[in-house]
């Protein structure tokens, strides 16, 4: 029982990583390039990768999702067995706000990154963060190597 607490802390870990810099499309932030056509999304991060297109930014933001996910459980010494259900919310708010991309003030808004996980004994865990995001722009952005 005590091993399951540790859910708590990977999924905290995993929002960290998901919605960091080193979530990339083509060397630029992911998120910068779906914003634009970005809502709502909810990712099954158990059963989402048989479903994702790789090649574009949206199949991206699912494959990478579900990686990330199962990595982080793997380094809180647990296995995807011990979950029931696990699921990934990006929300998009419809307020536009202003904040800096690399010393270029942006329009963009601020995302709300949210994981639910229920665990094989039924005790649910849940975390959330929030990040701005503005649309891709190559003048303000810098290409990862």
């Amino acid at each position: 029982m005590a091993r399951r607490r540790r859910i708590s802390s990977a999924l905290h870990n995993f929002l960290s990583t998901y919605a960091s810099r080193y979530s990339d499309y083509d060397g630029y932030w992911l998120f910068g390039m779906v914003i634009d056509h970005l809502d709502a999304v909810e990712i099954d991060l158990l059963h989402a990768a048989e479903e994702s297109e790789e090649s574009s930014p949206d199949g991206l933001l699912t494959r990478l999702a579900v990686e990330k996910f199962a990595d982080q459980i793997k380094k809180a010494g647990l296995s995807i067995s011990c979950l029931r259900e696990a699921w990934l919310y990006i929300t998009k708010p419809p307020v536009v706000t202003h904040g800096a991309v690399n010393g270029y003030l942006c329009a963009g808004h601020e995302v709300q990154f949210a994981a639910r996980a229920v665990s094989d004994l039924g005790k649910t865990y849940e975390a959330a963060i929030t990040a701005f995001v503005a649309p891709h722009n190559p003048l303000a952005e810098r290409q990862s190597g």
